[in-house]
């Protein structure tokens, strides 16, 4: 009766650690992969390409307008 018992807690610790460690390890590689996420939205942001900005003639053509280096604001 007393052996059963022992075995029966031992099944049940042996149980409780394997999904222990399984949840750790699942809780390790989501963590991994927020963080990568977030190095990664933070490369986008830093990294942004020069916008480009268009403008079309009355024949249809396109032209590609160059960036300004100061702002056009009136007074």
């Amino acid at each position: 009766m007393i052996a059963r018992r022992h075995q029966r807690a031992d099944l049940q610790s042996i149980f409780y650690r394997n999904q222990y460690r399984k949840f750790l390890r699942w809780l390790v590689a989501a963590i991994f992969f927020i963080l990568l996420l977030i190095i990664i939205i933070i490369y986008l942001i830093i990294f942004q390409p020069t916008r480009q900005y268009y403008a079309s003639t009355t024949e249809g053509k396109i032209l590609l307008m160059p960036l300004q280096q100061q702002r056009n604001i009136q007074q």
